[in-house]
């Protein structure tokens, strides 16, 4: 199965959608942090325990690290 990450900013407004599919529910976990370090956010040992909720929730549950939602949905 692949999947899409979907992420949304503090304010409402969509910050990143997956363009291609990510394989594994690791590769969305590591997406995640890539999207994190892009808007210069600092994540160390939380963002580590982010990766694991947002690799370990339900498919559609929504993860919320930094006032970002995060949201792994099927492609």
């Amino acid at each position: 199965m692949a999947y899409r990450l979907i992420v949304t900013r503090p304010n409402g407004t969509q910050a990143h959608s997956s363009t291609e599919p990510l394989p594994t529910r690791h590769a969305v976990a590591l997406s995640a942090l890539k999207v994190l370090a892009a808007q210069d956010i600092a994540f160390g040992r939380a963002g580590l325990v982010f990766g694991r909720q947002l690799r370990d929730a339900a498919l559609g549950e929504t993860v919320t690290h930094a006032g970002y939602t995060f949201r792994t949905e099927q492609f």
